[in-house]
């Protein structure tokens, strides 16, 4: 977790590219899955909230905002809590979210679809969290928790506040 390389992580890494699997060690782990996390927010936020695939997202001007809105608050948690994110990185996140296939959704979404309980709670509510704990402001992922907050145990299962 600190960055530095071990016997462990290197023979794991040997064993993965032996067996075909693109592998690295990273220095900066929590980064990493900072990086990733603000793509899967931002994903999971918009296509299960506006119940499409990401295509129809990003090609609609107000929509498209909403996306990166959601991706800002999760990098501006990360970079209160240390993580070393680019003061940039929803923007290129978003430019990212334009070269993956159109009809790209998210697993949250399908779950939703499904009347399967979501992951709500680790991803716009767990910025939420993030965000309170910091004292950065996350409204649009509140949106999203809020808005999605009876379908979150799946269907048939009500929360109550």
């Amino acid at each position: 977790y600190d960055g530095r390389r071990s016997a462990r992580a290197e023979a794991l890494l040997e064993a993965c590219q032996r067996g075909g699997i693109n592998a690295e060690l990273s220095g900066d782990i929590r980064r990493e899955i900072w990086e990733k996390f603000v793509f899967l927010v931002g994903l999971s936020a918009t296509t299960t909230t506006m119940r499409l695939p990401i295509g129809p997202i990003r090609a609609n001007a107000q929509t498209r905002a909403f996306l990166l809105d959601i991706m800002r608050e999760v990098v501006a948690a990360g970079r209160a809590r240390g993580v070393a994110l680019a003061a940039d990185y929803a923007e290129q996140r978003l430019a990212f979210c334009d070269g993956i296939p159109a009809d790209m959704t998210s697993s949250m979404h399908h779950d939703l679809e499904g009347g399967r309980p979501l992951e709500l709670a680790w991803l716009s509510g767990g910025v939420v969290e993030l965000g309170e704990a910091v004292g950065v402001p996350t409204p649009a992922n509140r949106a999203v928790r809020d808005i999605l907050a009876l379908h979150a145990q799946g269907r048939g299962k009500k929360i109550h506040g």
